[in-house]
């Protein structure tokens, strides 16, 4: 199997290079330049052939919101192999690097085959659901409580300073969603031309609440269209987070009045976002789910220490992660903290069963009964069950 190796600011131009080349997409000047902001070249590394990057991969240091807390997370990103010199240990070699010198205790990704990372210990932790509405045929309910004044619409760049403060008081409470420090938001904002599809520019709609101040925002881009029977016109909603009740419905009403629109589409919202009790017959709002985000445990003792649990458990996890050998063991979890343990394993699993199980998206017992999970004690099962469910869906919006 081939080495990977550390990279150097020198290379940043050439991983931008492979790694668009890997998903078959044009490295266009504008995203390397700001991918280069966005990407510590130290965290790069590559493999090469011939003098040139046929792999590559990168961490990118967020701060994910756990249930009850937060935790340092090593975000996986950039990871590709190059048409022609895939089958030959390169993605190995570049997740071996990566997560070897990792300094976070959890590690977290976005798959672009969801079959490729269970066996480097990543387990589904969110879901992402693509909504999908004719909106004719969709309104909210007469007993939804809306706000008094419509949203302001604005260009995103000009409601940043608006609707940054919502996004972080969301998040706080949010499992599965990250910081925004940097230049992220610069990145969530980002909307070159050739990747509109013909689409009009983003805007930002953004809910005042009762006391004149941003309660929620929604980002969305509209695309005109015409058919035989009229406007056929199309949006796309990039994200909605909204702090109250009345401001998402704000946002709601907002966006299924608009006009010249007959159709809808939400790629990365929540598995149950609250449209569909705010909707009068949702059965007209269709859903599909996929795989969000996905995450594993490198430091399992730190990781288990910084969330908080839905009932205190008293449970020792017997651990088995071939990837990362030095994780594999015991860990008693106990008023909630982590340590090692000689004690008898309650409950026995997999690294990539315990990064499904993290954020509390991901039921114990569904794993259980695919027999991911081993209940070892009598009991154990039920109560990891109540222990690691989170009282706030876990969601990330954002593919980083």
């Amino acid at each position: 199997m081939s080495g990977a190796e550390r990279l150097t600011a020198a290379d940043q131009d050439a991983f931008e290079k492979a790694c668009h080349l890997a998903f078959h997409e044009v490295a266009h000047p504008e995203e390397i330049e700001l991918y280069k902001r966005l990407t510590d070249p130290r965290r790069m590394v590559g493999v090469r052939a011939d003098g040139e990057l046929v792999a590559t991969g990168c961490v990118l240091p967020r701060e994910l919101t756990v249930p009850g807390g937060s935790v340092p997370v090593a975000g996986v990103s950039g990871v590709g192999v190059v048409a022609g010199h895939t089958r030959r240990g390169h993605l190995t070699a570049i997740m071996r690097t990566l997560l070897d010198d990792a300094r976070e205790p959890v590690a977290m990704l976005w798959a672009s085959e969801g079959a490729i990372y269970g066996r480097y210990g990543f387990g589904i932790a969110t879901r992402s659901m693509r909504y999908e509405m004719q909106l004719d045929r969709v309104a909210l309910r007469r007993d939804v409580a809306l706000p008094g004044a419509p949203p302001r619409t604005l260009e995103p760049a000009a409601a940043l300073e608006q609707i940054q403060p919502v996004f972080e008081r969301v998040r706080a409470r949010t499992p599965g969603m990250l910081d925004r420090g940097g230049h992220w938001w610069d990145k969530r904002i980002f909307d070159p031309e050739h990747q509109r599809d013909g689409a009009g520019p983003l805007r930002a709609a953004v809910q005042d609440g009762p006391d004149g101040e941003p309660a929620g925002y929604a980002l969305f881009a509209g695309k005109s269209g015409w058919d035989d029977h009229g406007p056929a016109g199309s949006v796309t909603l990039r994200e909605l987070v909204a702090e109250t009740p009345e401001a998402r419905a704000g946002l709601w009403r907002f966006l299924l009045e608009l006009d010249l629109v007959r159709t809808l589409q939400w790629r990365l919202g929540p598995d149950h976002d609250p449209l569909t009790h705010l909707a009068a017959g949702n059965d007209a709002i269709n859903r599909r789910a996929g795989d969000g985000l996905f995450v594993r445990l490198l430091d399992v003792e730190a990781a288990l220490s910084a969330r908080t649990y839905a009932v205190a458990p008293d449970l020792v996890l017997g651990l088995d992660d071939p990837f990362v050998p030095e994780c594999s063991g015991r860990y008693r979890l106990r008023d909630g903290r982590c340590e090692r343990t000689d004690a008898e394993a309650d409950l026995a699993l997999g690294a990539e069963e315990l990064g499904a199980i993290y954020l509390g998206g991901t039921p114990v017992t569904a794993l259980a009964a695919a027999g991911r999970i081993r209940e070892l004690r009598p009991g154990a099962l039920a109560e990891a069950a109540t222990a690691f469910r989170s009282a706030v869906e876990p969601w990330c919006p954002e593919i980083f």
